[in-house]
């Protein structure tokens, strides 16, 4: 009997290691997220990363809720960008030199010009 109890208490020290680098592993994993560069593309419902600008907008089923989707783009490398969609946030450090009709930004038609300041 005693050693089916020391089995047992070897199994579940074992089973509990096993558990414990199981989570490790897995909240490492969420600790470091992948950073985004270049473009991507998000549903009207997602936030916008800081730093980056809706550059189109369109119809997407696969966008529940909206059905519509945005072209996003990072701007950590850029001086300015002649296509940004109206309704996309405009962060601080940035201006708007102008604006335009824009068939590619649906919803709102209107695109803008920016730069930094």
């Amino acid at each position: 009997m005693k050693t089916l109890r020391n089995r047992i208490s070897h199994l579940l020290t074992i089973v509990l290691l096993v558990l414990g680098m199981a989570t490790a592993a897995g909240a490492q994993a969420h600790a470091t997220p992948q950073r985004l560069t270049g473009s991507a593309t998000i549903c009207s419902n997602s936030p916008v990363p800081t730093g980056w600008f809706v550059t189109s907008s369109y119809n997407n089923s696969s966008c529940a809720g909206t059905g519509v989707a945005y072209t996003i783009t990072d701007t950590s490398n850029l001086t300015s960008l002649s296509a940004v969609c109206s309704m996309s946030p405009v962060p601080a450090g940035w201006v708007i030199t102008g604006s335009y009709n824009a068939g590619d930004c649906q919803g709102t038609g209107v695109a803008y010009s920016i730069r930094k300041a």
